[in-house]
């Protein structure tokens, strides 16, 4: 179940078992996402200070992003990394997950750590003229 796990000045962070929102967001169950979150809510957190939206960019699983972005989860949050929905989407080459990030104001060049974009990630992880490169220049990166 998820628990509260304390306060940033501003709102309550919550974290939930990564391991069982993996095996849900594996079996394709989005009542069940819905049901998992409960009380923590579509921005919930892992151990690793992740939210799921961020789990479920990094998996490329496009219908379970796209419920947790209804469920007004929000892809602007970074984790200690500065790391985003979008990082990850574009690590993983997925097109699609990056499209939908971005057309939910998903910013298009955010830094994490190492100063490096989304579009960076995905130029060095993928080829140049990649779909997902192709979708970040679209929106402007």
């Amino acid at each position: 179940f998820p628990i509260a796990s304390g306060n940033d000045g501003h709102n309550l962070i919550t974290h939930v078992d990564g391991g069982r929102f993996d095996d849900i967001m594996l079996a394709g169950d989005l009542t069940g996402i819905s049901r998992f979150l409960g009380n923590a809510g579509p921005n919930a957190r892992d151990d690793r200070d992740r939210t799921v939206l961020m789990r479920a960019a990094e998996a490329g699983n496009l219908m379970v992003v796209a419920r947790l972005l209804d469920l007004h989860a929000d892809p602007t949050l970074t984790d200690p990394r500065g790391t985003t929905a979008l990082h990850l989407a574009a690590v993983a080459g997925d097109d699609g997950v990056a499209e939908i990030l971005i057309n939910a104001g998903a910013p298009v060049d955010p830094v994490d750590c190492h100063n490096r974009t989304p579009l960076w990630h995905a130029t060095a992880n993928h080829l140049p003229d990649s779909a997902v490169v192709e979708v970040l220049l679209r929106a402007g990166a």
